[in-house]
């Protein structure tokens, strides 16, 4: 067998072995491991960690999938009250590193199938991989660009969250003042996730509407906070009794309230699913048992509304998918929260471009007009899922993405026919009774990924970004009304930035002890040349 097929067969050695080392106590393993994930909550990085597999660091790479194996083993010995054996918390922190060191080796694997990474294999027990191009793999680009998001909202919410916390602890359990006060804090913890998921609160996805999943996420954390506060950790808890207590509270029906709750819960079924991407979106409830939840404080105040996401997207792919257009509009209505002042005219929805004969030629996503300086923005927006599961999935969302290029054309030669003026006149006749077009300036946003390594070149007329992207230029805050030209500087800008994705990760190679193999990446051939050269060994 070639080297790939070598590390293919290691990893399926260990996952055997892995599978084959979950306690017998199968519940009690659960509840051990999602305690040991909860001890790894903390604050995003100031900044982004260079890391050779993922571009940068990510914690918990294997968390999903050590909870899937133990979600999906075929025994259980543990006794009724689910009490965590001697000893569980030292295999606890054990499985998670090796898995941790078990999806290194698969992303490796994936890299080299997709010619990121070349691999060698020395005999049957060491094998060389090495990065073969210089081409960023999409996924770091869009893991940098999300991090960099997650930590300037934490960030922003980082005083509300001292000072609740503060508050709390000035207040006894049981007055009313005590829940208030995590209540509040909950709702901050939501805030910071923003960046999660772009559906309107009214939308109904899987009989849910987008808000009773927020309201029940606040009711969660809450809970999980408070008891955190008490110096308690997770443990199993009635899903019937919680939908009870939850419809009193939120005066919902407990069949929507039961619908919320199980989008937000991992079971056995599900466990392969939302492993498939490393270190994304672990499960805020874990279901054990036909009535036997436990709640996660890590999964519940790191990504839920990705595994929200994730988990109506299999339950319901159609109506998600219906209501993707839905996404549109939130993101049109971020982007003119940047251009708030009075000089600025925005077009309420998207505008559809026809031709002579009536067909529609194109459309355009969102405008945005100067009235100062004459300047036209005209945006096409992107709102692709985040984290593609596969690499054909990463090929549509390129395809579909790069469609722009035929949009931007479209547009621009629909506005070099009709003159942008009348397009200004679609937007606002009041406006353009007033004012002229004097230049136009075209955008294409993505939400999470619009740069790709592979497929036709983006068309250079237009700034390509991702909505990180563009935040992060503007220091998070909206343009200002003193900005000469804030349209056409942001066009500037965005074309001459550097990227945040790392384009280099240093020569230290990475060694991954999988078994009784032993993987070393390094982060170039000239890297895995000179360190054969200096392990005595003949180059390749």
């Amino acid at each position: 067998m070639d080297a790939q097929d070598r590390l293919r067969h290691v990893i399926n050695q260990r996952q055997g072995a892995l599978r084959a080392a979950v306690p017998s106590d199968r519940h009690a393993a659960i509840l051990t491991l999602t305690r040991a994930r909860d001890r790894l909550t903390r604050p995003p990085a100031v900044g982004p960690i260079p890391d050779l597999l993922t571009g940068i660091r990510v914690d918990d790479l294997g968390g999903n999938r050590a909870l899937q194996f133990c979600l999906e083993a075929t025994t259980d010995t543990g006794t009724g009250d689910r009490t965590p054996a001697n000893g569980l918390d030292g295999w606890a922190e054990r499985f998670l590193d090796d898995c941790g060191r078990l999806v290194e080796a698969e992303l490796v694997l994936g890299h080299c199938e997709t010619g990121f990474m070349r691999i060698v294999a020395d005999g049957d027990e060491k094998l060389d991989a090495w990065v073969a191009t210089r081409r960023i793999p999409p996924g770091w680009r869009e893991r940098t660009d999300i991090g960099w998001w997650a930590g300037s909202l934490a960030t922003r919410h980082a005083p509300a969250l001292r000072e609740l916390a503060s508050a709390v602890s000035h207040h006894a359990p049981g007055e009313p003042a005590h829940d208030s006060l995590y209540q509040r804090l909950a709702e901050t913890h939501l805030a910071t996730m923003a960046y999660q998921f772009g559906y309107p609160p009214d939308t109904v996805l899987d009989g849910c509407p987008v808000q009773v999943y927020r309201d029940v996420l606040t009711a969660l954390i809450a809970r999980a906070l408070r008891i955190r506060g008490r110096g308690e950790t997770s443990t199993h808890q009635s899903e019937s009794a919680l939908v009870d207590s939850l419809t009193e509270a939120l005066a919902v029906d407990p069949a929507v309230i039961a619908t919320a709750l199980s989008a937000f819960t991992v079971d056995r079924e599900t466990a392969a699913y939302h492993a498939a991407v490393p270190g994304v979106a672990a499960a805020p409830l874990v279901r054990v048992g036909p009535d036997q939840i436990i709640a996660s404080i890590h999964g519940l105040t790191t990504q839920p509304l990705f595994f929200l996401a994730h988990e109506i997207r299999r339950r319901a792919a159609p109506a998600y998918h219906n209501a993707a257009y839905l996404r549109e509009d939130v993101f049109r209505q971020d982007l003119y929260a940047l251009f708030p002042d009075r000089r600025f005219v925005t077009s309420e929805r998207r505008i559809e471009l026809r031709r002579a004969g009536g067909d529609v030629r194109t459309d355009i996503d969102a405008v945005v007009f100067d009235r100062k300086t004459g300047t036209l923005g005209v945006f096409e927006l992107k709102s692709h899922d985040p984290f593609a599961r596969s690499a054909a999935e990463i090929a549509r969302q390129r395809d579909s993405v790069l469609y722009a290029n035929r949009q931007v054309a479209g547009v621009l030669d629909w506005l070099k026919r009709h003159g942008a003026d009348d397009l200004l006149n679609r937007v606002d006749r009041r406006t353009a009774r007033t004012f002229r077009v004097h230049r136009v300036v075209p955008f294409v946003l993505g939400r999470y990924l619009v740069h790709f390594g592979d497929g036709p070149e983006p068309d250079r007329r237009a700034a390509w970004a991702t909505w990180p992207e563009v935040l992060r230029l503007l220091g998070d805050q909206p343009v200002r009304a003193t900005d000469a030209n804030p349209i056409l500087s942001l066009s500037s800008r965005l074309v001459k930035q550097a990227s945040l994705a790392p384009t280099a990760v240093g020569n230290a190679p990475r060694e991954i002890v999988i078994g009784d193999a032993r993987l070393v990446v390094h982060s170039s051939w000239a890297a895995f040349q000179a360190a054969t050269f200096d392990r005595g060994e003949p180059r390749v």
